[in-house]
């Protein structure tokens, strides 16, 4: 499976270089316009902490500047505002009285899908997915309030503790792109002690280069295919499931770069650590970062099954009706989960039964000193072919579960049939490969 590495160009024939350019000067001016406006409001609450603002003005500006940027992106602007405030208000007021995350979460996501459905009758689909990344953010760090609060031992809050939430919520520079941030990183971000011009310019030199690569990224997910054209169907599957991995790290690397400039040290994404992942549960964990560790907070961590397979089920489920109702999205993270939880128990079944460091999860590192009772530790050359293995089987996991996202109905949302469709072009043999992991480690 060395082709799973990445595409030889040599198997493509090249298209026209002239609509190649063009699409590489189009996705770039797209890019700018769009990363240029966020860098903007990123600009201005970076130059706000230096200032000493009275809580009920910054307040006020945090809410009304996110209001102007609900409104700046979004196609339906009053009713993208609406739908934004009514989650607020509405989570804000159970906030106050204490009531349960869970409840919030499950209510709000309630509405999002009860809010998609009224699209879709009004044939308003591609509206819904525009929208939908914003409100997906606004629903946790409502769900994140709610759950602050729930857990916390005063029984009235004082202005002072309900403008920090407003503040926390409101943050206009990640009303956009996100990141999802937990509440004790956004304090920490928003308290940061003030730095000296060199420093700040130091921020900015370290923010560029990201930002320039995710850009990069972008316009290699949106115009590799007017470069190049696949001679085969596997290379063209391979060329489909990375454009969708390169839109998302498009997205979290901008962020990344926006987050390190506002002066925060929240990892976003690693691509190299997806790219060439030990596990598909490193996948899971390295894709989005912040959104994991919402996810592994709020819901896997608080087990609500005595079963891990449930638990993990019911995380990659909420993960999913995050989403709305999207089939694709939907299938494809319950199919990740499968495959990420039929390879864990395989490997920690085969670590334990042959003495070897080849667990889904590396052995820990403690004060720069690995501890690992193994016979075979992660340098022996057994473990390292093991372990090169499924590496390169999860680079294979990716091309599965991502070559479903074609731009067939990227616009409208993808039919139920469509994801099994093309896995059946693959015989499914990700999750005939599961399947095995699972019978084996049964028996072994």
């Amino acid at each position: 499976m060395d082709h799973l590495h990445g595409p030889d160009l040599d198997e493509f024939d090249p298209f026209d270089e002239d609509s190649g350019i063009r699409c590489t000067t189009q996705v770039a001016n797209a890019m700018f316009v769009t990363v240029s406006k966020i860098a903007m409001l990123v600009l201005i609450f970076r130059l706000l902490k230096h200032l000493q603002i009275p809580i009920k003005l910054r307040i006020f500006f945090h809410v009304a500047v996110a209001t102007a940027t609900i409104a700046w992106f979004s196609p339906k602007k009053i009713l993208s505002l609406f739908i934004f405030h009514l989650f607020s208000v509405i989570s804000l007021a159970c906030c106050v009285n204490k009531v349960s995350g869970y409840k919030v979460l499950a209510f709000n996501i309630f509405i999002l899908i009860a809010f998609q459905n009224i699209c879709r009758h009004a044939k308003s689909e591609e509206y819904f997915l525009t929208i939908r990344g914003i409100l997906m953010m606004h629903i946790m760090r409502l769900t994140t309030v709610a759950f602050t609060r729930a857990e916390s031992t005063i029984k009235r809050m004082s202005f002072d503790q309900f403008a920090i939430y407003l503040e926390y919520i409101y943050y206009p520079p990640f009303i956009v792109f996100g990141p999802y941030t937990t509440f004790e990183q956004f304090v920490k971000m928003r308290d940061g002690k003030r730095t000296r011009f060199e420093d700040e310019l130091g921020l900015i030199v370290r923010a560029i280069p990201v930002l320039f690569f995710g850009v990069t990224l972008a316009i290699i997910s949106s115009c590799h295919f007017e470069f190049y054209e696949p001679s085969s169907q596997l290379t063209e599957d391979v060329l489909t499931a990375m454009s969708f991995r390169f839109s998302h790290y498009f997205v979290c690397l901008t962020t990344q770069a926006f987050v390190i400039f506002l002066g925060s040290n929240v990892c976003i994404s690693n691509p190299l650590n997806v790219e060439f992942a030990r596990s598909p549960v490193q996948i899971v964990v390295e894709w989005n970062k912040p959104f994991h560790t919402f996810l592994h907070e709020y819901v896997f961590k608080r087990r609500f099954f005595n079963s891990t397979a449930y638990n993990v089920l019911l995380t990659f489920t909420v993960s999913s009706l995050l989403h709305g109702r999207d089939y694709q999205m939907t299938i494809t993270l319950l199919a990740l989960g499968f495959i990420a939880y039929s390879e864990t128990v395989f490997r920690k079944r085969l670590a334990a039964r042959y003495s070897m460091c080849v667990a889904a999860k590396p052995c820990p590192v403690r004060a720069n000193r690995l501890i690992c009772k193994h016979q075979y530790t992660t340098f022996s050359k057994r473990t390292l072919f093991v372990n090169l293995f499924f590496m390169v089987l999860s680079m294979y996991h990716l091309v599965f579960t991502g070559m479903t996202f074609t731009d067939d109905y990227s616009a409208t949302g993808y039919p139920f049939s469509h994801a099994w469709i093309i896995w059946g072009t693959h015989y499914y043999s990700s999750f005939i490969i599961s399947i095995v992991f699972i019978v084996l480690s049964k028996v072994m």
